[in-house]
């Protein structure tokens, strides 16, 4: 019968050999390995750098159409977008002063040439506004832009820029960039140049010219046409026409205003004194013409 050979309980003796499953077999290749890494890296850098100068020089020329900054060509904006994916602030600075030694604007989607100020260090603006639009600032910044418009669309973009190299982040900014005016289709403008005032100006003026015509208006139950009109002649058969007569009932009424205390003068008593005052007069005045004489 066989025996069983006790089994020891010593852990195993480690082998000084490399195993089949390391994957460093020898220092040196651990060396050539962590050696093409940061070689990797470097050249990441080298391409990243590169893209960043080619990118500046074709921002220089831009943009390519002539569109204003207010509403740039759609392709100019998407081209513009990916060119700046690397972009750092310092390297989108470097980009502003390279337009500025061509002459241009700071802001790469304006054809307009910057600023020229003439002498001096500093200018002051906001003279002419409100006191809160003062400031005083140096003629080199203000000569960056073609106005200061162009100024807030620059800053717009460069606010959106990452600080991190481009080689850390692999070329990413994370979200798009957004112009802060973003191109307009075609038919979104024409819908904002639409003025709806016009229509109800001119249906305004339509049912004006339909009143002085005389039409009626449109409701309900109502009929479209022209208002019946009729004319007939005054009817003149009641006999011959009296002047007025100043007769006391009518004046009575007609004297109201000269009531005194509830009494007013009787105009038939009026009459006959007057008349008789002038018929004494006219007496006074014969007596006096046959004195004359005398």
């Amino acid at each position: 019968m066989a025996t069983i050979q006790p089994k020891s309980i010593l852990k195993n003796k480690l082998s000084s050999t490399p195993s089949a499953t390391d994957p460093y077999k020898t220092i040196s290749d651990r060396n050539r390995e962590v050696a093409l890494y940061h070689a990797t890296l470097l050249q990441a850098r080298k391409d990243l750098e590169l893209q960043i100068l080619l990118s500046t020089e074709s921002l220089i020329d831009y943009p390519l159409s002539q569109s204003p900054a207010s509403n740039p060509s759609p392709s100019d904006a998407l081209s513009f977008k990916s060119h700046l994916a690397p972009f750092t602030p310092s390297d989108y600075d470097a980009l502003i002063e390279e337009r500025n030694i061509n002459s241009l604007c700071g802001y790469a989607l304006c054809p307009n040439p910057r600023l020229r100020e003439g002498a001096g260090e500093y200018r002051i603006l906001g003279i002419g506004g409100k006191a809160s639009d003062f400031r005083v600032i140096k003629r080199e910044e203000l000569e960056r832009w073609c106005g200061v418009e162009c100024k807030k669309r620059a800053m717009w973009v460069r606010v959106q820029l990452s600080e991190r190299p481009a080689w850390e982040r692999k070329g990413d900014i994370g979200p798009g960039i957004e112009l802060l005016d973003e191109p307009k289709a075609d038919v979104v403008e024409r819908m904002e140049k639409l003025d709806l005032s016009t229509e109800g100006e001119g249906e305004k003026k339509r049912k004006d010219l339909a009143r002085e015509r005389g039409d009626r208006e449109m409701g309900m139950g109502a009929v479209k046409g022209l208002v019946d009109v009729k004319v007939t002649e005054k009817d003149t058969s009641g006999g011959k026409a009296v002047p007025p007569s100043l007769r006391q009932e009518d004046l009575s009424s007609s004297l109201e205003h000269l009531t005194l205390e509830g009494y007013t003068s009787r105009f038939e008593e009026q009459k006959a004194k007057m008349a008789g005052l002038v018929k004494e007069g006219v007496k006074k005045d014969e007596d006096d013409m046959d004195t004359d004489w005398l």
